[in-house]
């Protein structure tokens, strides 16, 4: 993975990372005054937790399993609480996105103290300056990215969700253990792969894109669309075909969105968890073919997009290539059985409350990273195309 030289995160690949071997990792990082804690959620997997039991046994290591999806400010204090009194300098995150983000937050807290809360918003009361522990994420899903990103999704007392980004939040050292992917469930599989795919073509479709983003967006795009099928029937079937390759997929897609940030999909994704508390990746799934459709009216990123197109179909005109790269797109929302519609979500929305719930997502700061300009009016005939859209009608 060549796109590792990009971002200060070192990237260790591994198929299997036994206890000697963290216990290793963790002596190079702080030597003997190394004192760990792993931030994690409470769903078993089978290898991670056999290395833990056995890590447990060369050295006492605190391990905190407070965390759920859309990870919530008062659920991260807890920890860093608990934490507090203890001298922490290492903090291990392993698991899906939100136990990533979990993790830098707790690690935020240790380093500066305060409250999350105080950091969140466009006008926070207090700044990240240090960063005093040292930050090893190890992802077991392959879609958030999160592992190499210097920002955190967090869930404010409120109930609103806000994206922090801070370089002090970068990892120092990201793992990815192929073992941990390979056996995940289909609708994780799905779902998961569907937010890297959003990752990418969206620092394709934004306003921060540069050359050097351009290149990391497409061979990420590329690859995850070459792979995620695969890795979605190995799925069903109990095989492994294509997990190495979504994990890095998806890893690679996050090297390039740390450069750019997200875009529309994201701003409007962060209203379903809200409201509803719809899954990320599902969210972001949920308006993928729509924004694509929106974007193609700037012409850079119709470029971009007929790039990624030439790698993967044997076209020429341009419109039958951007055509096939959605029709793509579509057919895997099909497969994998992701919502079309906010009947397959099983959520009534009246059209007289499109504007009050979505029209929060404008004020997002993801929301103007987008390459074409997104309105009020937009978004509520975006919303309302959704309400009574079934899937046959969907190309």
């Amino acid at each position: 993975m060549l796109e590792q030289v990009i971002t200060s995160t070192k990237i260790i690949v591994t198929p299997h990372l036994s206890a000697e071997e963290m216990e290793r990792l963790i002596f190079y990082c702080k030597g003997e005054e190394a004192n760990p804690c792993v931030i994690m959620d409470n769903h078993p997997l089978d290898a991670r937790d056999a290395m833990l039991n056995e890590w447990q046994k060369i050295r006492p290591v605190e391990i905190l399993n407070n965390v759920f999806p859309n990870p919530k400010v008062e659920d991260i204090m807890d920890m860093a609480n608990t934490l507090q009194d203890k001298k922490i300098n290492v903090v291990i995150g392993i698991g899906g996105g939100s136990s990533l983000d979990s993790a830098k937050g707790v690690a935020v807290i240790l380093s500066n103290g305060g409250d999350l809360e105080e950091y969140l918003g466009a006008t926070p009361s207090k700044k990240i300056e240090q960063h005093n522990v040292q930050l090893i994420l190890i992802p077991t899903t392959a879609g958030t990215g999160s592992e190499v990103t210097k920002v955190g999704v967090y869930t404010s007392r409120s109930g609103r969700k806000y994206t922090l980004g801070h370089p002090c939040m970068q990892a120092d050292i990201a793992v990815l253990v192929t073992e941990y992917v390979k056996n995940l469930p289909p609708a994780l599989t799905a779902s998961t792969a569907f937010d890297a795919l959003s990752h990418a073509l969206e620092t394709l479709w934004n306003r921060n894109a540069t050359p050097l983003t351009d290149k990391i967006a497409t061979e990420s795009a590329v690859y995850l669309l070459k792979n995620m099928e695969a890795a979605y029937e190995s799925s069903l079937s109990g095989k492994e075909t294509g997990r190495t390759e979504m994990l890095q997929g998806a890893c690679m897609a996050g090297i390039g969105f740390n450069i750019t940030g997200t875009a529309a999909v994201h701003a409007l994704s962060f209203i379903f968890s809200e409201e509803w508390d719809i899954p990320h990746g599902i969210a972001c799934a949920f308006t993928l073919e729509d924004v694509f459709r929106l974007n193609l009216r700037d012409e850079k990123t119709r470029v971009r997009l007929v790039e990624v197109a030439k790698r993967l179909f044997d076209k020429e005109n341009e419109d039958d290539l951007l055509s096939s790269l959605l029709n793509r797109i579509i057919s895997l929302k099909k497969k994998f059985g992701l919502p079309f519609s906010f009947r397959d979500l099983n959520i009534e929305l009246p059209e007289t409350k499109i504007g009050e719930l979505f029209n929060k997502s404008l004020e997002d700061p993801k929301m103007k990273n987008n390459s074409t300009e997104i309105t009020s009016r937009i978004i509520f005939d975006l919303i309302k195309s959704k309400i009574n859209k079934n899937i046959e009608s969907c190309r």
